[in-house]
């Protein structure tokens, strides 16, 4: 099979011809179709992933078709499409058991991240690992979902987010504009912020109550003008990057009381001051994701199969072309997802 691969960190990736895999007990072998491509994949390339290893094929967003099944395998059938979840989970420990898989104690790595992932032609996957999509969803579209939707689901879970509530989304890349048609979805009324017109436009056709331009206006102003100086339920950061110290602290300053700070962008080796009092005397809760249980990707199908969320891609362009697509990805410039396919 072919695959792009990264050999170097700081280099581009290589195409290459490489070994079939082999599907073992309890695996399936899926034919890597699309692929989303997201910044956790500009952090592997530059190295700031410590867990990702050299050579690696990266894809932690992929989707595909089954093509055999290993021993012990009943769930999936050749010529199922299927949405590939990333991390590999022990089904046993303590997190597991309590359903939390993506906290598993045991995990051997994340496909695309500390083992080889969807870059490849073929990929060979746990079983459990596989979520079927209906017929209403396109491959494009099903690569999406196993991170690009899942993830942000997962959060917002965790905040608890209700009808009614005023979530404000800092960054409406990939993750933000997935994010905001859920909350959506939830009854939340949604304000986005970014500093691309473009975006901010995409956000109030996908059904951004209101957009605010942090290029020429003050977030945290806007956000307590808009809410009567009463501030928001819930604030997401999802712009990573240089960024994200400087909106984490609009995000505390624009919350209600009781509210909610979703960290989701981050980056690597920041760091970032917080006055306890802030907290405790607003009660405000700061919830940090970076993954999503196999029930997230389940119900993340689910919404998209059922046309309550579109899933957002900018471009579709050939696996071979994938340092093109991350070069346009790098300069920041994309509305939704570029999906790489084979």
């Amino acid at each position: 099979m072919k695959g792009m691969v990264l050999k170097e960190f700081g280099q581009p990736l290589v195409l290459d011809e490489l070994d079939d895999p082999k599907p073992g007990p309890g695996e399936v072998l899926v034919e890597s179709k699309t692929n989303g491509l997201c910044a956790t994949d500009l952090k592997v390339m530059a190295g700031l992933v410590k867990t990702a290893p050299t050579p690696l094929r990266l894809g932690h967003e992929n989707a595909g078709v089954v093509l055999e099944t290993g021993p012990d395998v009943d769930s999936v059938r050749p010529g199922d499409r299927v949405v590939v979840v990333s991390k590999k989970t022990c089904g046993q420990c303590r997190m597991c058991r309590n359903g939390h898989e993506e906290m598993c104690l045991n995990t051997s790595g994340r496909m695309g991240i500390e083992m080889d992932g969807g870059f490849g032609q073929l990929v060979a996957a746990p079983a459990r690992n596989l979520v079927k999509v209906g017929p209403n969803v396109e491959l494009p579209g099903a690569s999406l979902i196993g991170g690009t939707l899942a993830s942000p689901l997962h959060s917002i879970r965790m905040a608890r987010v209700g009808l009614g509530e005023t979530a404000v989304i800092f960054g409406l890349g990939g993750l933000g504009l997935h994010a905001l048609q859920l909350l959506c979805h939830l009854g939340a009324r949604v304000i986005g912020v970014d500093v691309q017109p473009e975006k901010l436009e995409k956000a109030r056709e996908l059904g951004a109550s209101e957009t605010i331009n942090a290029a020429t206006e003050d977030p945290v102003k806007a956000v307590m003008d808009m809410t009567d100086g009463v501030g928001a339920e819930v604030a997401l950061e999802i712009v990573g990057g240089a960024a994200v110290p400087a909106v984490l602290q609009q995000c505390l300053d624009l919350l209600a009381p009781g509210g909610r700070m979703i960290i989701l962008g981050y980056h690597y080796g920041q760091s970032f001051s917080i006055d306890p009092a802030q907290l405790v005397y607003k009660w405000i809760q700061i919830i940090a994701s970076h993954n999503h249980s196999v029930q997230d990707v389940r119900d993340a199908a689910s919404l998209v199969n059922d046309g309550k969320v579109k899933p957002v891609i900018s471009e579709i362009a050939p696996m071979p072309e994938a340092n093109e697509a991350i070069e346009r990805l790098r300069a920041g410039d994309p509305i939704g997802r570029i999906v790489l396919e084979w």
